[in-house]
């Protein structure tokens, strides 16, 4: 073999294995790009993720591919599938694409079950010491119930110590539940739910 084609193998296997070790992506074999069939309806997303969350609460996939898999869209994984490579947001791709769409609710209030729900500072995303403004696009859910303006999501992440999937909740209105999710590692300072809420999308 020559050392061109000795280089061009290797190239391929370094792209094939940074493909693999996406940041905030579950490996390939948690979840697959290739659904046929529609797109789930909101209920139908919403039963998919309460399948889940009983069936296999130590799933090891994070939020976005989780919730891809609840809507099993075919035209969400074409757009996803343009993006696989080292390094890239999927949330944030989760963001844009919707936001392409049209779908963000203009408030709070008009949150709908089965909406995808877009988190920031839950973590430190750019490693520059805190979790700020500058952390974005950093989470994500699906709604589940809304009432009295409190949400009822199920989400999932794969750093998460047991179980991986979740039924979380949080109140826009001071009084009402707003647990913590994150710990700025500098100051100390605790970081709750609804401050780390951006928007929510309906499905298009």
């Amino acid at each position: 073999m020559s050392s061109g084609e000795m280089k061009k193998q290797t190239f391929y296997l370094f792209l094939v294995l940074g493909m693999v070790f996406l940041v905030g992506c579950a490996p390939l074999s948690h979840y697959s790009w290739k659904n046929s069939g529609p797109q789930a309806s909101p209920q139908e997303a919403i039963q998919q993720a309460e399948e889940y969350l009983k069936n296999r609460p130590n799933w090891k996939i994070d939020c976005s591919h989780f919730v891809l898999a609840c809507y099993h869209s075919p035209e969400m994984n074409r757009f996803f599938g343009k993006y696989s490579y080292l390094n890239h947001n999927l949330t944030k791709d989760l963001r844009i694409y919707l936001e392409q769409k049209g779908t963000r609710r203009a408030r709070a209030a008009d949150i709908q079950p089965g909406d995808i729900l877009i988190f920031n500072m839950t973590y430190d995303k750019n490693h520059d010491g805190h979790i700020d403004e500058k952390d974005t696009d950093t989470h994500c859910g699906l709604v589940e119930g809304f009432k009295d303006m409190v949400v009822v999501y199920i989400d999932a992440s794969e750093s998460r110590k047991p179980p991986k999937i979740h039924r979380r909740r949080f109140s826009f209105f001071d009084k009402g539940p707003n647990e913590t999710v994150a710990t700025d590692p500098v100051t100390g300072r605790k970081i709750h739910a609804r401050e780390t809420f951006y928007a929510a999308y309906a499905a298009p």
